[in-house]
Parts: structure tokens; sequence; C-alpha cells
């Protein structure tokens, strides 16, 4: 393949054995990142154990997590939106039963 002045080296294409090797390259550098941030994050966990607030001794119910949170308002909203068109829908028909055209 011909190379314009333009053309720097980076802009040829590249063979699917060089894309296989950086895609390779790539997921070897994530694991090696991921392995080091659960390492540090198990050091924190250690090192800052989680305390009990005084007051949650005679609390059986665990605390929800943020994700939790998150799910039960997601659920309220759609349960919301789910209201407003089942609403809606009832209003066309209504309005297409009783106006005529």
């Amino acid at each position: 393949m011909s190379q314009h002045d333009w053309q720097s080296d980076d802009d040829l294409p590249k063979t699917r054995a060089d894309y296989r090797r950086e895609q390779e390259a790539a997921g070897r550098e994530f694991a090696e990142r991921d392995r080091k941030r659960v390492a540090v994050e198990r050091k924190y966990a250690r090192e800052h154990p989680v305390e009990d607030e005084p007051g949650d001794v005679g609390s059986d119910e665990p605390t929800p997590t943020s994700a939790e949170l998150k799910e039960q308002r997601l659920k309220r909203r759609l349960n919301w939106a789910i209201f407003w068109l089942v609403l809606g829908i009832v209003a066309v028909f209504l309005i297409l039963f009783f106006v005529e055209f």
C-alpha cells in the first residue's frame, strides 16, 4: 500500500493481528489496574474498619445502601410513569369514544 506525504504511520490500516495484539495489551493493562485497585481497596478496608454508630445497637434492620436507595427511587418513579401513561391512554380512549369527528 502506498503512503502519501500527509499520512502518518498511524493512519495506515491495521492488520487483524495488530488489532488483536492491541486489544490483548489493553485487556492486560486493565486487568493489572483492576488487580491493583482491588488490593488498595482491601488494604483500606483493613485499615479503616466500619464502626457501628451508638444509636444502632438494638437495630436488627440493615441500613439500605446507596444502590438500594437508588433502586427504590427508580421503582417509585417508574410506578408514577406507568400510572400517568395509563391515565393518558384512558383519557385518549374517552375522547375518541365521546367526540365524533
